[in-house]
């Protein structure tokens, strides 16, 4: 066993682009060795900017042997009644290029067949290696990617190193121009010229020696320890934004902490703006004090150990300056013009190209949060109609047009800067939430409405001019908008008809040209909002038959299906859930039999068990109704559980399909009626018992 080392030495990598460059790798690796038949120990996957480094332990040195039998006929044929090999038999060993003598015999569905056994050694894991590295590595995922030279070999960035590792052994291969080997480079600014790698165990403190910090784990210390003593020496604290700092992880390859300032003339431009400026496009770390109010000081990392300090930090603080000069004056000229006046001006911005102009879109979202607000008994429509006015309307601002990423946000404050009721200024920035997966939701009612209301438009319209996403495309997030309304809906417990709401939202969009119909558009929109909800709630660890018995009811409310989910997990007696459930899938499967409605006969019963069941049938389905109409779910199952024991005796006492005609129809309708019960509540057929 030897520990193997692989180092992709390349340009600078986008930060994005590393984590899932690793996750690919490692699959690709694991799958790669197992293929090979190559027994190894643990893969450790490192990245930094410019390198992505592989560690497996305890490879083997050697292929693990492979058997592999050949069939040929059945041995009856090979072989005649003196034991003698037939054609069959000498044909079969002539073309598997054995003796007769060497063939074997083995069964196969209990039938004995002749064959071959052969044995194919294995090769030396070192002659293997070339030709699996270079596959693996042509095949790392990454979002995008380039040719460079004139290769047809594509990369995230040029490949300029590879250095690999088998013990002591180089492995040699090429691949785009350039040639494995024992050499890697340390920090581009830090360290001259290459070094030499003996052993895959000198690896990672020739690096630390030479300013390259591979392992995250040791790098995200630095950044830590760095911030902390920031933090002590201004008296501040750090807003750490996870992300921020997953970003600066991966675009050092020696994080080397500083501290610059600001005029403290800028903190007046609002909180947001500052540290948007700060994280999305300069990438530094702003500061706030106790009270929860920014510093005027910011964290940022070189890449590098400077000459001089001062110098690095006067640049970098000159370059912010000007950013913040910039936001400085855009916040005040877009105070002069009130966000309820930019109204008209949506028209001069083109939602798509097919859909209108945002004055369209914010027309039809109006439409959609009048229906909204009744279903759900909100009585302040003066609220709804100003907030629309309004929620869109901050694109137009000076700020948002050079910081897209603070539209909705600009429009809060600029509302509560000109004295908009506080509900309606919020709900100009909850109206686009939730912005992915576990982002927050909104908190009022009326942000929740427009926010519904914004969300189904798009899925609505583009739908209905047949945009819609395909493979991993989706570039209008319409799988996002998705999962904000059935995230909205859940967390506020909304019971809204969802056959009503595309409705509402189609027919708000009169203007739209070259539509499908209604109903092709609500069919696939629907069937899109329900698969949403599926993954969704797997994703959320709910159980995958639960979640796919109640999907019925999920593309007629949302809410409403969600509920019964929860009362299916929540079952107190999984062992009688699960008895009812194969009762259940036998009246189910003999019920499919009766197509016909009828009445019950009960002058036609000749067994007391079928008395019992119909009499129980009776007795609970107006409750049962009751408490599905009232949504009373756990009422309901429990009904459902107590028919456990009477669906048991019954199967065991009666015969369905009797010889008489009248007899058998009577029991197949009991049977229906039952079946038809059940499924007032789910589509329990989808619940697998092993």
């Amino acid at each position: 066993m030897k520990d193997f080392l692989l180092e992709i030495g390349s340009e600078e990598l986008p930060a994005r682009f590393i984590e899932p460059a690793k996750e690919g790798l490692f699959k690709l690796l694991q799958e790669g060795l197992k293929f090979s038949r190559i027994p190894s120990g643990e893969i450790e996957i490192l990245g930094t900017p410019r390198r992505i480094s592989v560690f497996i332990r305890n490879v083997s040195e050697k292929q693990e042997e492979s058997v592999t039998i050949k069939y040929g006929p059945p041995q009856n044929r090979a072989f005649d009644q003196q034991g003698n090999p037939t054609r069959a038999a000498t044909g079969f060993a002539k073309a598997q290029g054995v003796t007769v003598k060497e063939l074997k015999v083995a069964k196969r569905d209990n039938i004995e067949f002749i064959v071959v056994e052969k044995i194919e050694t294995g090769k030396e894991t070192i002659e293997i290696l070339p030709d699996l590295l270079k596959d693996v590595i042509s095949r790392i995922p990454f979002q995008k990617k380039m040719r460079w030279g004139y290769e047809n070999f594509e990369f995230a960035r040029p490949i300029q190193w590879i250095l690999t590792l088998f013990g002591e052994k180089p492995i040699y291969f090429t691949i785009a121009d350039v040639e494995s080997g024992r050499v890697t480079y340390g920090h581009r600014f830090l360290s001259k010229g290459p070094r030499e790698i003996k052993n895959p165990s000198e690896y990672l403190e020739t690096l630390r020696a030479n300013y390259v910090i591979v392992r995250e784990k040791e790098r995200m210390e630095m950044i830590l320890k760095g911030i902390h003593q920031i933090e002590e020496d201004t008296h501040g604290k750090a807003i750490r934004d996870s992300g921020l700092i997953k970003e600066i992880l991966y675009i050092t390859e020696y994080p080397y902490p500083l501290r610059g300032s600001f005029d403290e003339v800028f903190l007046s431009i609002p909180k947001e703006v500052l540290i948007n400026v700060m994280e999305s496009h300069q990438r530094y770390i702003p500061m706030e004090g106790e009270n929860g109010e920014l510093i005027p000081y910011f964290i940022f990392f070189a890449n590098t150990i400077p000459k001089e300090d001062k110098n690095v930090v006067k640049g970098n603080e000159k370059v912010l300056r000007a950013r913040l000069a910039d936001a400085q004056f855009f916040f005040e000229e877009d105070k002069k013009v009130k966000l309820y006046d930019l109204y008209e001006r949506l028209s001069s911005i083109v939602f798509h190209v097919k859909l209108g102009t945002l004055k369209q879109k914010t027309e039809r979202i109006k439409t959609i949060s009048h229906y909204l607000a009744t279903i759900l008994n909100f009585n302040s429509i003066e609220k709804v109609e100003r907030a629309v006015r309004m929620i869109k309307s901050d694109l137009l601002t000076h700020m948002v047009g050079e910081f897209p990423e603070l539209q909705g946000i600009m429009g809060r404050v600029y509302a509560q800067h000109q004295g908009e009721d506080s509900e309606v200024a919020k709900s100009i920035e909850e109206h686009y939430l939730p912005s992915g997966g576990n982002s927050t939701l909104p908190e009022t009612t009326l942000s929740a409405i427009l926010g519904i209301a914004d969300k189904i438009d798009s899925l609505t319209s583009f739908f209905s001019v047949g945009i819609t996403p395909t493979g991993n495309l989706d570039p209008f997030a319409l799988r996002r908008q998705a999962l904000g309304i059935i995230k909205i809906v859940i967390d506020k417990k909304y019971h809204i008809p969802l056959e009503g709401l595309i409705k509402t939202s189609y027919h708000s969009g009169h203007e739209i040209e070259g539509r499908l119909p209604l109903e092709d558009t609500g069919a696939s929109l629907i069937d899109f909002i329900v698969t949403r909800f599926k993954f969704s709630m797997i994703e959320e660890t709910h159980n995958q038959d639960f979640v796919e018995s109640v999907l019925p009811y999920v593309s007629f409310d949302i809410y409403d299906g969600y509920m019964r989910l929860i009362a299916l997990e929540t079952q107190r007696s999984v062992k009688d859930f699960e008895r009812l459930m194969i009762g259940y899938k036998r009246v189910s499967n003999i019920a499919k039999l009766m197509k016909e409605e009828l009445d019950v006969n009960t002058l036609l019963f000749t067994l007391k068990e079928e008395a019992e069941l119909f009499n129980l049938y009776e007795k609970n389905k107006e409750t049962f109704s009751s408490f599905i109409r009232g949504r009373r779910y756990d009422d309901a199952l429990s009904i459902l559980v107590s028919f456990k024991e009477t669906i048991d005796n019954y199967f065991d006492k009666v015969f369905v399909m009797d010889s008489d005609e009248a007899i058998k129809n009577n029991r197949l309708t009991l049977l229906k009626k039952i079946r038809d019960m059940f499924l007032e509540y789910g589509d329990f057929s989808k619940i697998r018992i092993e």
